[in-house]
């Protein structure tokens, strides 16, 4: 198998069509589509389905498309790793984030990275475990910054813990309960998740368990940290717990009451998620210093 055409595959998702993909490598169709159907013929299967809309997978090239990352990603971190230890700062490093670390202490920890490396690139995307998985395994991150319960973290992965992330429960401003000092009196309140549950934005979940409270009534479901504040301020009722950094830094804090309870919340613990068979490149490793650094003093 040549890398090239397997990086071909991988960017036929991306593309959709094989003359697109053949435009970004610098090659011709011609010679794409030679490349891929020899791929065929060594796996014995047909791997792409054409039409004059462009192409899609067969079952088999959506079963060999994690493998075909994989092994890019893999060629890539090498390529990458032995330059580092070269001398030659360069390559990528990939990661996904949580909202609440993007908005804290990672610009500044990125800042002092690129200061002494502006040669590596550092590609971020946001994403939450269990969601980024899919893209460690594959290799299409190199990391992820992001909360985790460690006793669901699966086997393949390993999580360190980088610091604690406080909540807070917002209400809009004219909520008539936005004075509420325990999570008893929202009992009946109605809520919106922005993650499913045991996720970092279902916190209330465990914080009602705890309580003897029982489930709290879930209105709605928005996985995004982000639209959240605005989705709370323009309701009528909803209530919902976010990262204090999310409120602190929303555009929408002048529309929203942080509700002072006394009952004890959840702190989900940020961490740094990785392959445990897949050791970081230097570089990946220096980022990671520098957001361990940070983390220390938040």
């Amino acid at each position: 198998m040549k890398l090239t055409t397997l990086e071909a595959l991988v960017q036929v998702e991306t593309h959709g069509s094989l003359r697109s993909v053949a435009q970004h490598m610098g090659v011709t169709q011609p010679a794409l589509t030679a490349a891929i159907q020899q791929l065929e013929q060594e796996l014995q299967a047909p791997l792409l389905v054409r039409s004059k809309q462009g192409v899609s997978f067969t079952p088999f090239g959506q079963a060999f498309l994690p493998h075909a990352k994989s092994m890019v990603s893999q060629s890539r971190r090498a390529t990458d790793e032995i330059a580092q230890m070269r001398g030659l700062w360069q390559g990528t490093v990939k990661l996904s984030i949580s909202p609440a670390i993007g908005l804290g202490l990672l610009p500044r920890a990125i800042r002092q990275f690129s200061q002494q490396h502006p040669q590596v690139r550092v590609h971020c995307r946001e994403g939450l475990y269990p969601g980024i998985a899919p893209l460690l395994r594959e290799g299409s991150i190199d990391f992820a910054l992001t909360p985790v319960h460690r006793v669901d973290l699966e086997a393949d992965l390993v999580a360190e813990p980088l610091y604690a992330s406080q909540v807070v429960v917002v209400a809009p401003k004219a909520h008539p309960l936005a004075g509420a000092t325990s999570l008893a009196q929202l009992r009946d309140c109605e809520w919106v998740l922005s993650s499913p549950s045991r996720g970092p934005g279902a916190v209330i979940e465990e914080a009602f368990e705890k309580a003897g409270l029982g489930a709290p009534r879930v209105a709605m479901l928005c996985e995004s940290f982000l639209a959240l504040p605005g989705l709370i301020a323009a309701s009528d009722n909803w209530i919902a717990t976010i990262p204090r950094v999310v409120y602190e830094h929303s555009a929408m804090r002048a529309e929203l009451a942080v509700l002072p309870v006394r009952d004890e919340m959840p702190t989900p613990i940020i961490c740094t998620v990785r392959r445990h068979d897949m050791p970081l490149t230097p570089a990946a490793m220096k980022l990671v210093g520098w957001i361990q650094h940070y983390a220390l003093k938040a």
